[in-house]
């Protein structure tokens, strides 16, 4: 099932044959519902039923459109947007199962957002690299941004693009760690103006800013069990700051993912093997997972 919420977010359905549960998926910065068609997979045949949707701002989704720039004025949009199709589309289309979220970076700060507001929508939450703060130069890095932010907010600049990566991304400075799975994700950009590797709005970043601060302040609100991923080698999300997070309720899990990069769903089988283990093993019966990382070197 494919369509639109009335709120104007694409979105599809994708139903297991006796499905144990439905996993909202929320993507990251400048993705669409094209970089979990794997994971999609993976879930529906191991039981759960899942619903993709693109963000506002994003793809084919309202506020998209050139795939240039992503433009929002504040993460609580994001937030309230997620509730609706909640309401609208997961709740309606799984009225009997447990609904799960998960999210990816951008997407992991709006799916912790959206569990310290709203902690009775979801039984279960799992993050993925998420975006607590960014790794940004200088150590007033994300402080500095901020105020850089805001200021130009202030002058009337907040709808101005700002040039904060290479849209001609190579493998080897990627998120990924599988050349296969990068290269697929590509072609599929290549071939879709809508999904090309867009930057954001200084607006944007000011309220990209805020919704970390506020989501690691507000980690203690959490009230449903959270698994956490991070990445050994992310080079777009403060791992320190994602820790700090975890350590501020018990019922949040941290485990770390040896041999990946920023996009985990981007690496090859025997990384992916653990990462799927970790996250159905936490679905299915909710357990907090023994990190053992640091004993595989």
């Amino acid at each position: 099932m494919t369509g639109y919420t009335t709120t104007g977010l694409y979105y599809s359905c994708y139903q297991a044959d006796e499905p144990k549960g439905l996993v909202t998926i929320v993507h990251g910065f400048s993705e669409g519902m094209y970089k979990y068609r794997e994971m999609v997979y993976y879930l529906v045949r191991l039981g759960y039923s899942c619903l993709a949707y693109e963000s506002r701002g994003h793809a084919r989704s309202v506020g998209g459109g050139d795939g240039d720039t992503i433009h929002i004025d504040t993460f609580a949009t994001y937030v309230e947007d997620l509730k609706d199709l909640t309401e609208e589309i997961a709740r309606r289309t799984a009225p009997d199962l447990p609904l799960y979220l998960f999210g990816h970076s951008m997407g992991g700060c709006v799916a912790a957002l959206m569990a310290e507001e709203y902690p009775s929508c979801y039984s279960k939450v799992v993050l993925s690299s998420p975006m607590f703060a960014l790794r940004l130069k200088g150590p007033a890095g994300n402080l500095a941004a901020s105020s850089i932010a805001d200021l130009m907010c202030r002058l009337g600049r907040g709808e101005e693009h700002i040039e904060l990566r290479d849209a001609k991304e190579r493998f080897e400075t990627s998120a990924s760690t599988s050349r296969e799975r990068w290269q697929y994700y590509k072609s599929v950009r290549d071939d879709n103006i809508l999904l090309k590797l867009g930057n954001p709005t200084w607006s944007w970043l000011r309220g990209a800013l805020k919704a970390c601060r506020l989501a690691l302040h507000n980690a203690r609100m959490v009230r449903v069990p959270m698994l956490v991923l991070t990445a050994q080698d992310d080079a777009l999300v403060d791992n320190g700051r994602t820790g700090e997070f975890a350590t501020r309720n018990p019922l949040i899990t941290l485990a770390m993912i040896p041999g990946s990069r920023h996009e985990i769903m981007s690496s090859p089988k025997a990384v992916l093997i653990d990462y799927y283990t970790r996250i159905i093993s936490f679905l299915e019966d909710g357990r907090k997972l023994v990190d053992r990382t640091s004993e595989r070197g």
